[in-house]
């Protein structure tokens, strides 16, 4: 894997101590940095004007959203285990 490029990352929701029922931590993937084409699609790319800039593009998005994957399973286990302390209290 090679270097992130920031277009992704995550968020968990969880529960605290105020909430008054127990819910399994949530976590959604976002897409943090883009563009808007006239058609006001989202572009998360620049101009790619060759095979290999194609190639070297979609392997850093795949890059970045292997790390996001693997930061949310780290933030989602960690939910989990103050969850279940929540439930047992």
């Amino acid at each position: 894997m090679g270097n992130t490029i920031g277009k992704f990352s995550f968020r968990i929701m969880k529960m605290d101590g105020k909430d008054k029922l127990p819910f399994n931590p949530i976590v959604t993937i976002r897409l943090d940095n883009w563009t808007t084409s006239k058609d006001e699609v989202p572009t998360i790319s620049a101009h790619l004007m060759t095979e290999d800039e194609i190639d070297y593009h979609i392997e850093a998005l795949k890059d970045d959203l292997d790390a996001v994957g693997k930061k949310a399973k780290a933030a989602l286990r960690k939910a989990m285990d103050e969850a279940r302390r929540y439930k047992s209290s």
